[in-house]
């Protein structure tokens, strides 16, 4: 079982490429998503914000232009939970114990597809954790 009341937000300059990704969690269950296009949408819909988002996939070609480290930026946002950053040679985030986040960010070597979308959903959304958990001990 999945919760399908995750919120995302996708940040793709690309309207056919995030369309794409959206797609891919759609077909997932998950349809409370927000496509955008540029940094300063990002920072208005986040400023903005009520609630934290569950997840945000980020295309670092939007984040390069804005000159901001996106990881940090993921890091020390509270309205963001996890965070999917892509493009670009894939990189490991090292973070000291005293700053480990919370939540799950992972960094792409390219656009992400079905299986990365549903890999890193199954380790976000809380009912697929509990769905999985049951199915290794029954």
């Amino acid at each position: 079982m999945l919760t399908p009341s995750l919120r995302i937000l996708i940040l793709e300059p690309e309207h056919l490429q995030r369309l794409v990704i959206e797609k891919m969690l759609n077909l997932h269950g998950y349809h409370r998503i927000a496509p955008v296009g540029s940094f300063e949408e990002l920072l208005a819909i986040i400023n903005s914000a009520t609630e934290p988002f569950d997840l945000v996939v980020i295309n670092t070609a939007l984040v390069h232009e804005a000159a901001i480290c996106v990881e940090t930026f993921c890091l020390q946002c509270p309205y963001i939970r996890n965070a999917l950053i892509y493009e670009g040679r894939p990189e490991f985030l090292v973070i000291n114990d005293e700053q480990k986040p919370a939540g799950v960010f992972t960094r792409l070597s390219g656009v992400p597809d079905t299986r990365a979308i549903e890999n890193l959903m199954s380790q976000i959304d809380p009912r697929r954790k509990k769905a999985a958990y049951r199915a290794c001990f029954s």
